[in-house]
């Protein structure tokens, strides 16, 4: 059974960070966290630090960076202790990336410190940065599994005079598209989790990993399109199904 995963509850959201590096104008750390996929915070190296304002549970981290040269990484720590920070996750080399990591939860007591530690060997664009705890479908997908790299995000058109020659050829970078479709859920998850999830995915893209398992690259940022249908009651047993048309992007080299 393959239980997709999505981040979307950024806890990074609404804190104004602080940045030891030099900031670009207008490619600021706000950029890393508006959920805008075209938008950078433009970053040389230096830490980013979140003073969170409550007790705050966190177990993933999402990054979707663009291609970068040199070498690079970004680590995730928390303030374990006042004044004492504890290594959660790293990435190296990234670039060209839009990964999501897991790892043992913590809970970041009020008034510490959730810390991005960036080390760029010049600069690095960074579309988004995701911290918060994933969200595990309850039920598995089956037949509806869509894998977003396997989905054509090229669309080529020609020009083609009277004599059959090319005149010319236009390529252009198109989402790619699928659906997120669930069955035999309890109503209490779809109340508890689901509708959380359905009114942020109302308003913002959100990160979607659809089978962690077996294909933990792929990753993508999505955005549902569409409307999203209400949730539907499957009748014995009072289980119920949802279903949520997707646009979404992933990191290649035209996306990025």
């Amino acid at each position: 059974m393959i239980k997709p995963k999505i981040l979307y509850n950024n806890v990074l959201r609404g804190i104004t960070p602080t940045f030891s590096g030099t900031t670009v104008s207008g490619k600021g750390p706000e950029n890393a966290t508006d959920w805008q996929d075209f938008s950078f915070f433009t970053a040389n190296s230096g830490t980013l630090d979140c003073t969170v304002g409550a007790d705050t549970d966190i177990d993933a981290i999402a990054i979707y960076v663009a291609t970068t040269a040199g070498t690079n990484s970004i680590e995730l720590q928390y303030e374990s202790a006042p004044a004492t920070f504890t290594s959660l996750k790293t990435f190296s080399t990234p670039s060209g990336t839009l990964d999501i990591e897991e790892f043992a939860g913590v809970t970041v007591s009020s008034g510490r410190i959730i810390r991005i530690i960036i080390t760029a060997a010049t600069t690095m664009n960074i579309r988004q940065i995701v911290v918060g705890e994933v969200m595990e479908a309850e039920i598995g997908q089956f037949a509806s599994m869509t894998y977003p790299t396997l989905l054509g995000g090229i669309k080529a058109s020609n020009a083609i005079s009277q004599n059959g020659s090319i005149l010319s050829r236009s390529i252009k970078r198109i989402e790619r598209t699928g659906n997120l479709e669930l069955d035999y859920l309890t109503a209490s998850w779809v109340r508890s989790t689901w509708e959380p999830f359905a009114a942020h995915a109302a308003r913002y893209p959100f990160i979607y990993q659809p089978d962690p398992t077996n294909r933990p690259t792929e990753v993508a940022l999505a955005v549902a399109s569409g409307g999203i249908e209400a949730p539907k009651n499957m009748g014995k047993g009072d289980r119920m199904s949802i279903q949520m048309k997707l646009n979404m992007l992933v990191a290649d080299s035209l996306a990025i």
